[in-house]
């Protein structure tokens, strides 16, 4: 069991490990050169996450528990050993990696080509769980605006739907 805001992995660290969140929700976030944190992803239930592609590399993130969660966490190196051992294991790997990169894609032309109430909506519609669980300030930082922007956006559509 990982504790509510503890932290599993943070810059610069190499934890060469590989987590899996059986529950919870757990958060990756960066900070800019003014010490402000933005979220680039959650994980919940089923998700795969580390610090990493390459296990060479240091965490350019900080990889923390937004509740309590239930984690397992694998030694990448007999990770990526057993994947190449067992091939459905390979399969399920690449499965992940390839929703990993379409996600990421994803997010990558919303954050170009929606204004902040379209993302918001895509948030709220691809991701019901984490938009019902996740403190406002969670939201507003993976969206890129700031929590009083959310609040105005999300007042703005109850008015609209009213």
């Amino acid at each position: 069991m990982i504790s509510k805001d503890e932290y599993l992995s943070k810059i610069y660290e190499n934890q060469r490990q590989i987590g899996f969140v059986i529950n919870g929700i757990v958060r990756v976030y960066h900070l800019n050169e003014n010490g402000t944190e933005h979220n680039k992803g959650f994980f919940i239930k089923s998700d795969l996450f580390m610090t990493s592609l390459d296990e060479k590399e240091d965490s350019s993130v900080f990889i923390q528990a937004i509740t309590k969660c239930k984690i397992i966490i694998f030694d990448y190196s007999e990770f990526m050993e057993l994947s190449l051992k067992y091939k459905v294991l390979e399969k399920v790997l690449n499965k992940i990696l390839l929703d990993y990169m379409t996600k990421k894609q994803q997010r990558e032309i919303e954050l170009l080509s929606l204004d902040a109430k379209d993302r918001y909506i895509q948030f709220v519609k691809n991701n019901p769980v984490l938009s019902e669980k996740l403190p406002q300030f969670h939201i507003a930082s993976y969206l890129g605006i700031t929590p009083t922007q959310l609040s105005r956006i999300k007042k703005q559509l109850n008015n609209q739907y009213m």
